[in-house]
């Protein structure tokens, strides 16, 4: 599950394939299957993490639409297929801070309707899922975990324009995008894996953190779309001309 850091939208993202549980036999099988879920949970699902997703609710702002009149499944599949989606930077969500993120598996019947049962980690027994079918889930379920479900409060020169709103999420995309390519492109003088891995690991959590400060600290944990004006200002202040010019030239395509 993570959360958008630009609208405060929470979602479903896939990791990867598990086997049925019921293939799990016996003590030592049940074990197999415990350390599989811990070593798929450790390598896929690290809580420092910043990933670029297809949010899908930034994505109808992207495209200058109403998330609430028809920013569907088929939309979203089009937006993807076409190469047009924007990608927003997106942490995975924790329920304790002492534990990795939860991970869940769709325990649906072939062809059925969705439905993701905890497998692994601390987090709510079931997630529920809204009828738009992006995996966006339905944020008032989650209330009982904590999570405030407030709807997104955008300021006016957002809110009553959608070309407007369009800019800024495209802006807030190539900031992000940059921010965590940023460190990719060092040239280390090694041939060793394992410092190579090492630095990248460490440039990856550099990244993260700074984008997590930025709506932390400059947006003062508010999403980044509310704040945006302070955001973008905080955000060309620390950007390089790189990405001042990726910025420049996302808000002139939208």
């Amino acid at each position: 599950m993570y959360r958008c850091v630009l609208c405060d939208s929470y979602a479903l993202l896939t990791l990867g394939l598990l086997p049925d549980r019921k293939l799990a036999r016996g003590i030592k099988g049940k074990k197999a299957y415990e350390d599989l879920l811990e070593d798929f949970q450790e390598r896929l699902a690290p809580p420092h993490k910043t990933f670029l997703l297809a949010c899908p609710t930034c994505n109808a702002f992207a495209s200058a639409s109403d998330p609430a009149l028809g920013f569907d499944q088929v939309k979203q599949g089009e937006y993807l297929r076409d190469g047009l989606a924007v990608l927003t930077p997106c942490d995975l969500v924790v329920f304790d801070t002492e534990e990795l993120p939860p991970v869940y598996r769709d325990e649906a019947n072939q062809g059925g309707r969705p439905k993701y049962r905890l497998c692994q980690g601390v987090g709510p027994a079931g997630l529920e899922l809204d009828k738009s079918r992006t995996g966006r889930l339905h944020k008032p379920s989650l209330r009982p975990f904590g999570i405030e479900i407030r709807p997104l409060d955008l300021p006016d020169y957002l809110a009553k324009d959608s070309n407007a709103l369009a800019a800024a999420v495209r802006e807030a995309c190539a900031f992000a995008e940059a921010t965590l390519e940023a460190g990719e492109c060092e040239i280390l003088e090694t041939e060793d894996k394992e410092i190579i891995e090492n630095k990248k690991a460490e440039n990856e959590r550099s990244a993260s953190v700074a984008l997590r400060a930025w709506r932390d600290d400059t947006c003062g944990g508010l999403p980044v779309l509310e704040v945006w004006k302070e955001a973008r200002e905080a955000a060309i202040a620390n950007a390089s001309d790189e990405t001042r010019k990726r910025m420049e030239e996302a808000r002139a395509s939208s």
